[in-house]
Parts: structure tokens; sequence; C-alpha cells
């Protein structure tokens, strides 16, 4: 039975993200800390008993819902693919009825792991990649072998996945891949996002000096392309716009062009802790009210109460801990 679980403003839970593990193989600039004594700052590693196999997260997605009616699922991290049950994990997520499963990945086990994802049931693909410039890519992401991911991102098309390409823009790192970037989305036939740089774990408190603007990304494109603006769609993080000849952008401008008035996403930790909003960094455990959905419920509204009504506040949560 699904209970309206709306805010004034229209808001309804419509989208589940899940992130599987709060572990990853790279350690990008903008998640991880440069001081090493504060690498896992804002994250709690989870234990062996506290991280949830494919059977716990199932029980959790299937009664969340139950209530909502949930259009869709992304498999966040950390790093996903680093979940040792993920391919059984998606073919049950299948059983609930929920066909519109999601996955965002550094793209650094795609290689070997396309086709499977693929065949198992994830139909799109959001890859990580914030320099075409190997060494940049290097210092952003603090990894040694990049190329690897550019194997990904290949296997990933290869395999008819539909491909979207994330690229967070910060000054003085990377503003200079901006086009480089275009040009290799264009190339491989797939679309790319530049993410305005977002404060939280270890830059929540920071002035945020890295920041690069939506109107600085557009004013860097348009110096060597025309661009037209798109429609957008309801609850789209992303504005995109055309720049000719198969060259197909968006902009997810959390500070410059906020979308919080109609966001539709519910979060979920690798814990089973569930949030409402990025900008609340006190998740709600729902394990213990699965069998009660007049309780669930109530919970589930709580969560939705904790969006902000306009824009993004900072969060002392890690991208690691809820995937962004």
């Amino acid at each position: 039975m699904m209970h309206k679980i709306e805010d004034h403003i229209g808001r309804r839970f419509e989208k589940l993200r899940i992130s599987l593990l709060n572990t990853c193989n790279f350690s990008c600039v903008y998640c991880v800390s440069d001081n090493t004594e504060q690498v896992y700052q804002g994250v709690v590693p989870v234990s062996k008993e506290e991280q949830l196999d494919p059977d716990e997260f199932v029980s959790l997605i299937q009664s969340v819902h139950q209530l909502t009616g949930l259009k869709s699922i992304r498999l966040t991290g950390g790093e996903p693919l680093l979940y040792m049950n993920l391919i059984p994990l998606i073919e049950k997520i299948k059983t609930i009825g929920i066909e519109d499963i999601r996955l965002t990945t550094n793209g650094y086990y795609l290689k070997q792991m396309a086709r499977q994802l693929k065949k198992s049931g994830i139909q799109s693909i959001n890859i990580s990649i914030d320099a075409i410039d190997l060494d940049l890519f290097r210092k952003i992401a603090r990894h040694n072998h990049p190329q690897r991911v550019f194997e990904g991102i290949q296997a990933a098309v290869d395999a008819g996945m539909q491909v979207k390409l994330n690229a967070v823009i910060m000054r003085g790192k990377n503003e200079s891949q901006i086009v480089p970037l275009l040009d290799y989305a264009s190339k491989m036939g797939v679309k790319i996002r530049y993410l305005e740089l977002m404060k939280m774990g270890h830059l929540y408190q920071g002035e945020n000096e890295l920041f690069y603007s939506e109107k600085e990304i557009l004013d860097t494109i348009s110096q060597d392309y025309g661009i037209s603006r798109l429609p957008r769609k309801k609850s789209e993080t992303a504005r995109y716009w055309t720049a000719g000849e198969n060259r197909i952008f968006g902009i997810i401008a959390n500070e410059s062009t906020p979308f919080c008035h109609d966001c539709n996403r519910l979060r979920m930790d690798s814990r089973g802790y569930f949030y409402g909003c990025l900008s609340n960094a006190n998740g709600d455990k729902l394990a213990p009210y699965v069998h009660d959905q007049e309780l669930l419920t109530q919970k589930l509204r709580q969560l939705l109460l904790m969006k902000q009504p306009a824009r993004f506040h900072g969060s002392q949560l890690s991208m690691r801990n809820i995937g962004g």
C-alpha cells in the first residue's frame, strides 16, 4: 500500500542513491584531504559487522519502494565496483520490480566488468574523469594509472550502456581541461557534465577558493564553440547545452543554479543510514521500522522535511560516505 509522502512544495522521494561502501582506490583532492592525518576525515571505516550484504540492502530498498514507488536506483560509493557482491545485488534489486538501476564509478575496474554489468541490468553509468591530460589526472585522482579509466569508458560504450562523464572543475587545477574534455566526450559519443565544487567533507569549513562557477564554465566553452540551452527536465540536477556537432554538455551548478526546489532524491549509506538531504549530516537507520509501515512512513516524512527549501549549505559528510 503506497502512502502519500510529499512535502508542502510537492517534493517526493523517487530516486534512491545507495553508497555501497565507503572505500575507494582513488584519493581525489576534492574528496580526500591533503593532510595525511585527515585522509579519512568525515569517513568512519565501516566494519565487517556493519557492512550490509545484498539481502540487507534489498530488504531496505523493498520497504522504501513499497511506500514511495521508487523510479530508479543509483549505486555509488566510495567505489561501487569494489563491492564484492555487486552483480548479485543488481539482480536482486531487479526482482523487486525496479528496472532503472544506474551506477556511478571512477571507471578503474570497468574494462573487465562492463559487459557483466550490462548483462545484469545496468543500462546507465556515470564515470568520473577530471582531466584528459594524464599527468593532471594523476595529480587530481592521486592514482598512477589513469589510462585504465579511459579503457573503462571505451568498454562501457562498447557494451551498449548509456554513458555520462562527470568532471569536477577546480580553479587553478583543471579549468584548462574543460574544452578538451568536451571534445573527448563528443568523440566518444557521450554526454559530459561539469560539476561545481561542493563544500563537503574536508572542504566544508574552507573558503572554497577552488570554486569555478557555471558562468565561468560557459564562458570558457563559448571561447571555442557557440552554445545554446536545452530545456531542463523536472528534478534534473544538471542543466544542458549543445555546442554543435554532437557536443552535449551539462553543468551541475549546486551554488550558481540550485536545484533543491524539486529534488526527488533519498540517500542511503553503506551502514543502512538514510539521508533526506546532503545538507543534513545526521542519518536515520530505517531497518528497525521495515515491518511497521506506519512508523516507516513517519520516518520517511521526517527525512523529506530535511530537504533545503532553496539551496545546499554544505555538509560535513564525506563524498566517500555518501556518494555525492
